[in-house]
């Protein structure tokens, strides 16, 4: 690369190892992890301590598949925690 170009990026998804291009969006990261992920892997819930950090009622996080396991179970889901 010479002086005063830009370097190209491209942006993967960790889950289903898409790049980023017109159709795909990589436009999240889990809030435990950091992981980047398209729209299609992303699990948006309600997070209180999410919101508790905001000040919004009812705010939401994206998590990656493996975060939403480990970090909330079913019933924290449901209730929105």
């Amino acid at each position: 690369m010479r002086h005063g170009q830009e370097a190209e990026v491209t942006w993967e998804c960790a889950e289903c190892h898409a790049t980023e291009d017109r159709v795909t969006r990589i436009d999240g990261v889990c809030h435990h992890c950091g992981k980047l992920l398209c729209r299609a892997d992303q699990e948006i819930i309600p997070d209180l301590a999410f919101a508790a950090a905001s000040g919004e009622v009812g705010a939401e996080a994206v998590h990656c598949r493996s975060c939403k396991r480990r970090h909330h179970s079913r019933i924290d889901v449901s209730l929105g925690t």
